[in-house]
């Protein structure tokens, strides 16, 4: 072998180490899995979970206030008894202002104060105890359409009456008779496609109101 070739080999042996090592670090980033846009489903990430119904809850120990007023005065007299109420420091939840009046949901714990201090007033009121609320969670409520009708149709079906319903940033609550809230929930999971596992109550006065 001549020096000259020699020297051409010597100057070879480097560049087909260099190309070897970034051929291999080209394969190695080819490994790589990267989320790729699915087109189909709003340009999501393949990766991405589906955005829905995660939890159904069932919280017992709930009354349900309605009362009733002067359609004329009804602001005033809305207003009047909702600034009562918070200066006897009694939590509402599930407020409705009607035309001739209001309602609102209360704890278990809260019951009797409330019936109290609405006799005093001399209220026209219907108090409803033994009263379950089924809450049924998803992350991005307010962007699923026709869940309120699925909601409704399969409590329905049930023939579950629902006594109010009220909603969250990431929940529908169902304001149902305390004897067949676990039928409700029960049914809302089979329809959500939810295990029995997949499940969250408390039977205190209300406690769990977390997504209120």
């Amino acid at each position: 072998m001549t020096q000259g070739a020699r020297r051409v080999i010597l100057l070879i042996n480097p560049i087909c180490e260099i190309w070897h090592k970034v051929t291999v670090s080209e394969q190695k980033l080819t490994d790589i899995q990267t989320p790729i846009a699915d087109t189909t489903s709003g340009g999501r990430v393949r990766f991405e979970k589906e955005r829905g119904v995660t939890e159904v809850e069932v919280v017992r120990g709930i009354g349900h206030v309605t009362i009733r007023v002067d359609a004329e005065q009804a602001a005033e007299c809305r207003l009047e008894l909702l600034q009562n109420i918070a200066a006897a420091a009694i939590p509402v939840f599930l407020v409705k202002l009607l035309p001739d009046g209001m309602s609102f949901a209360i704890r278990g714990g809260d019951m009797d104060a409330a019936e109290e201090l609405l006799k005093k007033a001399g209220e026209e009121f219907l108090l409803s105890r033994d009263l379950a609320m089924v809450s049924i969670i998803a992350g991005a409520m307010r962007d699923l359409s026709g869940v309120m009708a699925i909601i409704y149709e399969t409590l329905v079906n049930e023939g579950i009456l629902v006594r109010q319903t009220g909603d969250a940033y990431n929940a529908v609550h169902c304001l149902v008779p305390g004897a067949d809230a676990e039928r409700a929930a029960r049914a809302l999971r089979q329809r959500f496609d939810l295990s029995e596992t997949e499940e969250s109550e408390s039977t205190a006065d209300g406690v769990g109101l977390k997504s209120l």
